[in-house]
């Protein structure tokens, strides 16, 4: 596993979560490819699986059950490939864990899959090379037709955020990171490309630095026109490389946002960032997103959710027992629009009204919709209004996701106005040094 803080000198290997506890599967399938390039290895014991073979492991009373099989009782599976360019198939995957694109899918993954039981689930993880990894993280988290450009910078990102390894939201499980968008989009070999692998060779080893440290280089799918600081998403201290920064020209001066009124106009309006369609037409953005992206629209959007959704939504969320919602409202915004701290005024169970605040985008994000609000950046209409309860709530929105660093399809929009990879990850992380530490 990584270290935090340590900069390699040469490849390292990691290990990804890809079933993890939370996702509560008592089952899993696997398929063989048919070129025989898996072994596979029970409690250490050699078994011959057929090319093309499909195998359906439960969790048993104690340990893990392989249907059909005389293992009835192993405590660890492993299976390893031997050669071959085909990936073991493991389905079901979740893909958009706890956010409102979540799917179900089949991965195909290389070098090392380890399946455990981890209490009462099963536990799957892929061990593999670091320059692997990133070949397929660069065409899962967006898609295969990107421009070289954006390609290039999506691999040097994620390449500095995985080597930052300042969270290690997982490492209980003994794993470097999961495969999701809490961490970073990994779908093994699916999205696999030429432009992708030839993305990771051109870039191998190249990373971020500033002041002789790596980047913790974050990223999200779309800022909304303007990137929002490190310390108002993460309460950490100030990043100088991830600021309030127009996502448009160097021209352009980013208005201040945390002033309502400023941003209720920018929310509402329509300006010419890297990240909108005077760069990326929507009819054509769909060809350059992830496979399991939702077609939708990321610069503006419009939301509407019931009054009896949003209560039931809160008090599930927040373990209340609010009557009604009568006022969704920012208290604090950050410097991209986004609310940081956000009011809201409820009937509570006695019937008096009373006031929430919810501190932190995410927060925000979590309570506003049952699936995850796209992002925090809103302009609240209020409609079908009777005795001061609304009946709908209008969330008119920017954005999608926590808009911090590299703003994915602001850097597509560059790279398509022809700007470099380089020129990219200066715009989203600026005073950054692009360097190589390992060939």
């Amino acid at each position: 596993m990584l270290e935090p803080g340590v900069i390699p000198q040469k490849e390292p290997r990691l290990r990804v979560g890809i079933v993890l506890p939370e996702d509560d599967q008592q089952e899993i399938q696997i398929e063989f490819p048919s070129d025989n390039s898996f072994i596979m290895e029970v409690d250490g014991a050699l078994a011959d699986p057929q090319p093309g073979a499909q195998l359906v492991l439960r969790v048993a009373e104690k340990g893990i059950q392989i249907k059909d099989s005389p293992f009835v009782k192993a405590e660890k599976i492993v299976f390893k490939q031997v050669r071959g360019e085909h990936g073991l198939g493991v389905h079901p995957v979740i893909t958009g864990r706890s956010f409102h694109w979540k799917k179900y899918i089949m991965v195909h993954l290389p070098d090392k899959v380890e399946i455990t039981r981890h209490k009462d689930t099963l536990l799957v993880v892929n061990e593999l090379n670091l320059e692997t990894y990133l070949m397929c993280v660069a065409t899962s988290e967006m898609g295969s037709e990107c421009p070289t450009a954006l390609i290039e910078a999506q691999t040097i990102v994620a390449r500095s955020w995985m080597l930052a390894n300042v969270e290690q939201k997982h490492i209980s499980l003994g794993i470097d990171v999961c495969n999701d968008d809490c961490c970073q989009r990994y779908q093994g070999l699916n999205n696999l490309t030429d432009h992708s692998q030839e993305g990771a060779n051109k870039t191998r080893g190249k990373v971020l630095l500033y002041d002789g440290k790596m980047v913790d280089a974050r990223y999200s799918k779309a800022c909304g026109g303007v990137m929002e600081r490190f310390e108002n998403l993460w309460f950490g201290d100030p990043l100088p490389y991830m600021k309030n920064l127009k996502d448009m020209p160097e021209t352009e001066n980013a208005p201040d946002l945390t002033v309502e009124e400023n941003a209720r106009e920018w929310i509402l309006g329509n300006p010419e960032a890297f990240c909108s369609e005077a760069y990326i037409p929507p009819g054509d953005l769909k060809k350059y997103l992830g496979s399991v992206d939702e077609e939708s629209r990321y610069f503006r959007w419009t939301v509407t959710i019931t009054n009896k959704e949003l209560t039931e939504n809160m008090n599930d969320k927040l373990g209340l027992h609010i009557k009604a919602v009568k006022d969704i409202y920012p208290i604090q915004r950050g410097g991209s629009g986004r609310m940081i701290l956000m009011g809201n005024k409820v009937v509570n169970q006695r019937g008096e009204d009373e006031e929430l605040k919810i501190k932190s985008d995410y927060e925000a994000r979590r309570i506003l919709h049952k699936k995850f609000l796209y992002s925090s950046a809103i302009v609240v209409e209020k409609k079908k209004i009777r005795k001061d309860i609304p009946g709908e709530f209008i969330l008119h929105g920017a954005g999608w996701g926590h808009g911090a660093g590299m703003c994915q399809i602001g850097a597509l929009g560059m790279a398509l106005a022809g700007y470099s990879a380089e020129e990219i990850l200066k715009h989203y992380y600026p005073g950054v040094e692009l360097t190589s530490i390992y060939s």
